[in-house]
C-alpha cells in the first residue's frame, strides 16, 4: 500500500476571510502535488474521513495554482487560521482511494506582527486562549493597543495588541510581519512559525 499525504496550515486568505472571500488552497509553484492531483482540472472526489462526506477538488494552473472546490467543506468545519487540511492518496493495487480530514488547534493563537503591533489573526479564539493561560497560571498578557485601519482603502479598523511573556513583549523578538503561532505546554508560552506545507510519502503492508 502506497500513500501520499499532503499537510496543508491553512491562512484566512484561503479560507476567505481576506477581502476576496474566495476558498481555496495556494500552491507554491516549486511544489509537486502530481502524486495526488495528476491531471490539472479534473475533479477528484475525496472521502472526509472524519464525516465519510464526499468532497469533489480540483487543482488549476495558472497565474496561481490552487486546489479549489473547498469553500463548503470550510464552512462545515468552521475552520480558523492555523487549521490543517490534509489531502490523502492511497493505493493497493489497481485500487486508489483519495482521503480528505482537518486537524483544528481550538487552544492556539494564530498573530502576525506589523508596525501598530499584533494583529490576532484568529480572533475568534482569542477569549478561550485567555482562559487557558489564566487557568494554567501562565505570565501571559494580551493588551489591546490601538486600532488602525491597515491600508488607506481598508474599509473598516483593525485591531491591534501587544504580547507580554513575563512582562516583556513579543515585538522585537519577531521580524516585520512575521506569522506566529502561540500555545501553552503546560505553564509556558511557545512560539511557532507558521508553516506552508509538509508532505509524506510511504509504504505499508495492506
Amino acid at each position: 500500500m502506497k500513500i501520499v499525504q499532503m499537510i496543508k496550515k491553512l491562512n484566512n486568505t484561503e479560507l476567505g476571510k481576506g477581502g476576496t472571500h474566495d476558498t481555496y488552497v495556494l500552491v507554491p509553484n516549486d511544489l509537486d502535488i502530481s502524486d495526488v492531483f495528476d491531471t490539472p482540472g479534473a475533479v477528484i472526489d475525496f472521502v472526509d474521513k472524519q464525516r465519510g462526506n464526499h468532497v469533489g477538488l480540483r487543482n488549476t494552473v495558472g497565474r496561481e495554482k490552487r486546489i479549489v472546490g473547498l469553500g463548503q467543506y470550510y464552512r462545515e468545519n468552521d475552520l480558523s487560521a492555523g487549521d490543517e487540511i490534509v489531502f490523502e492518496r492511497v493505493e493497493s493495487g489497481d485500487n486508489i482511494r483519495y482521503f480528505i480530514t482537518i486537524q483544528k488547534y481550538d487552544e492556539s493563537l494564530v498573530v502576525q506582527k506589523s508596525k501598530y503591533g499584533f494583529e490576532i489573526l484568529t480572533p475568534e479564539r482569542l477569549a478561550y486562549f485567555n482562559e487557558i493561560c489564566q487557568n494554567a497560571g501562565a505570565l501571559v498578557e494580551i493588551n489591546f493597543v490601538t486600532a488602525e485601519k491597515k491600508r488607506n482603502d481598508s474599509p473598516e479598523e483593525t485591531n491591534f495588541y501587544d504580547i507580554l511573556v513575563n512582562g516583556t513583549s513579543l515585538l522585537s523578538s519577531c521580524g516585520g510581519k512575521e506569522i506566529k503561532e502561540l500555545y501553552l505546554s503546560g505553564r509556558n508560552l511557545r512560539v511557532t512559525s507558521f508553516y506552508g506545507w509538509k508532505k509524506y510519502a510511504y509504504e505499508m503492508e495492506d
